[in-house]
């Protein structure tokens, strides 16, 4: 269902490369500014992303209902369905910062991690971290380049409950954490995508196959974004008291269909 054509790799690499530099040069950035720079500059660089941001949320209300700080919803639409993926960003950047209380977060219960898993499960989403960062030369899970020009990587939440429920008092460093990861743009550059295996053979909880939408299935906010019903004028902010938005920071649909 991914397919790996090099316009699409080359165009998500040119995404992530632009946030490691970002970030490079901005080290003290929040998440949420990542995120909405990650998302401009991935429609600017590649037409077939469409972006909407919903209203946005304090961080008490966000709590309350995903348990994310900021997250992406993301629709990766194919002629054979769509994937729909779930993301909640963090920005790590130093070699150690006390990884293992964030993931853990708040105050060692994993809540948040835990509202993540299971707001997921009630849409039928794919739970994944993104992992904002700058340069660095770790070694992704792919086993890939260890100087990878990327910001972007992304790892499952089973790999996140299985790092923050490791030894008590066990550091939980940056290499850790890439070298369970892959870069976002491997799933549009990886061999792997030709046989729709890329996700379940990296991040083993997952099998596309049994998580595909039917594109006729897109639920109303995604469908409207496809189909370019979004006021472009409003510059994609989209404010609305309908119960069918969901409770993210922004939603993405990414079209790969002219491609296949």
């Amino acid at each position: 269902m991914i397919v790996n054509k090099p316009a699409l790799c080359d165009a998500n690499k040119a995404v992530g490369k632009e946030v490691r530099d970002f970030i490079d040069n901005v080290p003290n950035v929040k998440e949420e500014s990542i995120t909405d720079y990650l998302v401009w500059k991935w429609g600017e660089l590649d037409k077939r992303f469409r972006y909407i941001k919903t209203k946005t949320f304090t961080r008490q209300e966000e709590n309350s209902t995903t348990g994310a700080d900021f997250e992406i919803e993301l629709w990766i639409v194919s002629r054979s369905g769509c994937l729909p993926l779930l993301f909640q960003a963090k920005k790590f950047i130093k070699t150690y910062d006390g990884y293992a209380g964030k993931l853990k977060y708040p105050k060692n219960t994993k809540a948040q991690l835990k509202k993540l898993i299971s707001y997921a499960a009630s849409r039928s989403l794919l739970p994944f971290y993104a992992i904002y960062t700058g340069s660095n030369s770790f070694r992704p899970l792919c086993g890939g380049r260890a100087d990878v020009e990327t910001g972007i990587y992304m790892i499952d939440v089973q790999t996140i409950e299985s790092i923050a429920g490791g030894t008590p008092g066990k550091k939980v460093s940056l290499k850790n954490l890439i070298e369970r990861s892959n870069p976002f743009h491997c799933m549009f550059c990886c061999p792997l995508g030709i046989n729709n295996s890329y996700i379940s053979n990296y991040f083993e909880s997952y099998v596309e196959s049994q998580l595909t939408w039917p594109v006729e299935k897109l639920p109303i906010y995604a469908r409207r974004i496809l189909n370019s019903q979004v006021d472009s004028a409003e510059n994609n902010v989209f404010i609305s008291s309908e119960n069918d938005i969901p409770p993210v920071r922004c939603i993405g649909v990414y079209d790969i269909r002219s491609l296949e």
